[in-house]
């Protein structure tokens, strides 16, 4: 990764590149990553780590194809209250866009349900759901040079 470079950071969403250091009492050499959607935040991550995953954003070619998919990802189908809250982290901490999608819709649907039955979501599945749209929508933005508040009309535009 090089400086001024966008990247994908697993809990940060989508990051710039600000530059490299090295943390006293630590070793290795870390890179600085300052999030675009996370306001006077900053984070270090080792550059030789196999727990923190970091990848480049995705390209316009990439996010249009997942847009244009997005009417066929199938929901996730979880077995009880436990496994829906194991996999909603392991999806988030994931970074995985298409898993990102399917958590994302599988939870506002899941809202949609609720609401139709007068019913509210879970703190739990309403800040998943936000954090999927968080990190889903910034990816998007990011790589086809949108304001993170225009991504829904640009997903609804693509699909009409």
């Amino acid at each position: 990764m090089t400086v001024g470079e966008l990247v994908m950071h697993e809990s940060a969403g989508v990051c710039r590149v600000t530059g490299e250091t090295n943390l006293e009492g630590l070793p290795g050499a870390y890179y600085v990553l300052t999030p675009l959607y996370l306001n006077d935040a900053t984070f270090y991550t080792p550059k030789e780590s196999q727990r923190v995953k970091i990848r480049p954003v995705m390209s316009a070619e990439e996010a249009n194809e997942l847009i244009s998919q997005l009417p066929q990802v199938q929901p996730l189908v979880f077995e009880g209250a436990n496994d829906q809250k194991l996999r909603c982290a392991a999806v988030l901490k994931s970074g995985d866009s298409y898993q990102l999608a399917q958590l994302a819709k599988t939870l506002y649907q899941d809202q949609l349900r609720r609401s139709r039955q007068n019913r509210r979501s879970g703190i739990a599945d309403t800040t998943a759901l936000k954090k999927a749209e968080t990190l889903l929508f910034g990816e998007l933005a990011s790589a086809l040079g949108l304001e993170y508040g225009d991504v829904l009309a640009y997903i609804e535009q693509h699909l009409k």
